[in-house]
């Protein structure tokens, strides 16, 4: 005898209406009680006699509830063209796949929002703060709600968040295009300047930087900031008299170096206002490399700027990708993404050769 919907209704102690909600994909039907009925409708065999509706071609994500969160950030943060790119890819593939986008921007992390508390969740992509000890200083019903449903977090991991998978730009081979592109020109004494010490991203590609700069026979001096001058919600590198205050110190040193490697193209513009206010010349007096190839940043900058593109909104329709996926295999330990960069040459690097 075949199967019917009431006995499955039956057998997993639901409506009739429930089941078919459930065979639909519709929402409003709690993880828990989705999971009873496919192991029914599993193990009793049972096979639609006809179908409402097909979903239409290519949208895997149909109502499906997908949250996208900021957590940690100052508006000046997600503001950034970098930022907001990766942002762009990932609201746009969510609409191209057919989700239902719930947005929140928890810039303290200090509380559960409506959409996680009220909703079906069915996956979560979210970019945070990656400096500061956002994890730690986090709401935990939040953090215990993160845990809970399939996440990718995009343009970087948190400290201190580990789960969920991750698409990013590959931090290492940033590092290694810049030093081997300085190299290849003849600098061999570099400064590296990065106001934002700990943060994830730009440590990586400093760390990556330093390695293959000095494998190269480079001598470097590292000007940092201090990380007390950041708490939460991050902001953006944008505070003029302090890259003015570090690019004094580089200035001072008794060996000048002839070139800087700058981890983001929203500190290089300060670095190009501040040498300006001393006469100096990028390119001429002193060289420098960038990395985001964010342009509203970068254009009236002269010389132009040689910086890395990390191909932000490829990384937010990505980690669309990667949701997708991490929805269908809940079980599988957490992944990491790189995705490529590549450098965008201008006119900021003498050739000492």
């Amino acid at each position: 005898m075949q199967v019917t919907v009431k006995d499955v209704a039956k057998a997993a102690e639901v409506s009739i209406g429930t089941v078919s909600r459930v065979l639909a994909g519709e929402p409003n039907v709690s993880a828990e009680t989705t999971e009873r009925v496919m192991k029914v409708i599993k193990k009793l065999n049972y096979t639609r006699l006809r179908r409402r509706k097909s979903l239409p071609e290519g949208k895997r994500l149909l109502r499906r509830n997908i949250a996208m969160l900021l957590l940690g950030m100052d508006r000046s943060l997600a503001s950034l063209p970098s930022v907001a790119s990766g942002i762009h890819g990932t609201e746009s593939a969510l609409t191209e796949e057919g989700a239902n986008v719930l947005l929140a921007d928890l810039p303290l992390v200090d509380r559960l929002p409506d959409v996680l508390s009220r909703k079906q969740v069915h996956g979560i992509l979210a970019k945070g703060a990656l400096q500061t000890e956002l994890i730690s200083n986090a709401d935990q019903k939040l953090i215990q709600r993160l845990r809970e449903i399939p996440t990718v977090w995009f343009l970087g991991r948190p400290q201190k968040a580990d789960w969920g998978d991750v698409v990013e730009s590959n931090d290492s081979e940033i590092g290694r295009l810049a030093a081997e592109y300085l190299l290849s020109r003849g600098h061999q004494r570099i400064a590296i300047l990065d106001p934002k010490p700990n943060h994830v991203t730009l440590g990586q590609r400093c760390a990556s930087f330093t390695w293959h700069a000095t494998q190269g026979g480079a001598t470097l001096e590292n000007i940092f900031g201090k990380d007390a001058d950041w708490g939460l919600p991050l902001k953006s590198v944008e505070d003029v008299e302090l890259v003015d205050r570090l690019v004094g110190r580089l200035l001072k040193l008794k060996r000048q170096p002839t070139a800087v490697f700058v981890p983001a193209d929203s500190i290089a513009a300060l670095v190009y206002r501040a040498c300006t206010r001393r006469g100096l010349l990028i390119g001429k007096d002193l060289s420098l490399i960038s990395c985001n190839n964010e342009v509203p940043l970068l254009t009236g900058l002269y010389p132009e700027v040689t910086t890395i593109d990390i191909c932000a909104e490829q990384i937010g329709r990505q980690a669309v990708e990667q949701l997708i996926w991490r929805m269908s295999h809940p079980e599988t330990p957490a992944v990491n993404v790189s995705v490529q960069p590549c450098l965008v040459e201008g006119m900021s690097v003498t050739d000492l050769t």
